[in-house]
């Protein structure tokens, strides 16, 4: 994905495909998310410059709106993208800062197309060879997730008292900045045994940081930390424990969400999901979006890790 800044009143233009036979390939260039008001100077189609000259594709096979361009059809992505791997910048004609760099591309193109094994094949959008199109690696199997735990009884109003007292008071919370008395405390069932507690432990302007405790649903209460580990490192990290930021759960599915943000607006940080085993939480989805443009919501930031879901519930 390429884009202009700001995303939602700017030029975008994203090229997808997934791994195996069945690459199902996505060609868009739209302008701005958030815009969809007349265009001063006329529709897409026929205001877009390739290195400063008038690009024209052929778009019987493309779905055309003022705003929107897109096909997913195989010939016309071949013959959009060898009108553009070896240009410069795509342009807006009447909108000088509508510019999406494409130096990068081909060099992005190739990467992923050595990455699903496409290389000196016939599917390549850069590297093309003599194998023939459905001779690719298979799309690599998901990580599965252990089978969702049957919903847990909700909580009484006895157990949900002595629960918030519990840890408003009583559980070890030794590490948070945050004065006790401007905490918040949650709770929720685990399971018909056990409770989740969520304890705010630092906040900032846009972010809430909590502790995470499994506890005994039914005094004495005997509760253990929760942690929550990355089976992999992003590239914008350095290790792979997660904060709880801005959590939420799930009880009756077992989820449990976060969502940092990278700045108020919500529209750039990481949104992760989890699974709940009876013992711990594994990592269900990874997003993450770096760059702070109001182009898309955490919905449809790139996903770094997605599993097999054996749970019905995907998404906030």
């Amino acid at each position: 994905m390429a884009r202009s800044f700001p995303g939602d009143n700017g030029l975008v233009m994203t090229i997808s495909r997934h791994a195996g036979v069945n690459d199902r390939p996505l060609l868009r260039i739209d302008y701005g998310s958030g815009y969809s008001g007349e265009l001063p100077g006329g529709p897409l189609k026929d205001n877009l410059l390739l290195d400063q000259r008038r690009l024209t594709p052929d778009l019987k096979h493309w779905t055309v709106e003022p705003h929107h361009l897109a096909t997913s059809n195989a010939i016309a992505i071949d013959e959009f993208l060898a009108q553009t791997l070896d240009a410069q910048n795509l342009q807006l004609t009447y909108k000088a800062n509508a510019t999406i760099p494409l130096s990068g591309m081909k060099a992005a193109l190739l990467l992923m197309d050595d990455v699903q094994g496409r290389v000196n094949g016939a599917s390549a959008w850069v590297k093309r060879g003599d194998r023939v199109q459905w001779d690719v690696p298979p799309q690599p199997a998901l990580p599965a997730l252990p089978a969702p735990l049957p919903s847990p009884p909700p909580l009484t109003q006895e157990e949900t008292s002595g629960l918030i007292d519990f840890g408003t008071w009583r559980v070890n919370t030794d590490n948070c900045s945050l004065d006790p008395l401007r905490r918040e405390v949650s709770v929720s069932p685990l399971t018909d045994s056990k409770a989740l507690l969520l304890i705010s432990c630092e906040t900032g302007a846009y972010n809430v940081i909590d502790l995470a405790f499994e506890v005994t649903r039914d005094a004495p209460y005997v509760s253990r930390g929760l942690s929550l580990t990355l089976p992999f490192t992003p590239a914008s990290r350095s290790d792979n424990q997660l904060e709880l930021v801005n959590a939420e759960f799930d009880a009756s599915h077992g989820l449990l969400y976060t969502f940092s943000k990278g700045r108020g607006l919500g529209d750039c940080g990481v949104a992760t999901r989890w699974q709940y085993d009876g013992n711990e939480f594994v990592l269900a989805e990874y997003a993450e979006e770096k760059t702070c443009d109001a182009w898309h919501s955490s919905e449809d930031w790139p996903t770094l890790w997605v599993t097999e879901s054996q749970n019905p519930v995907q998404s906030r």
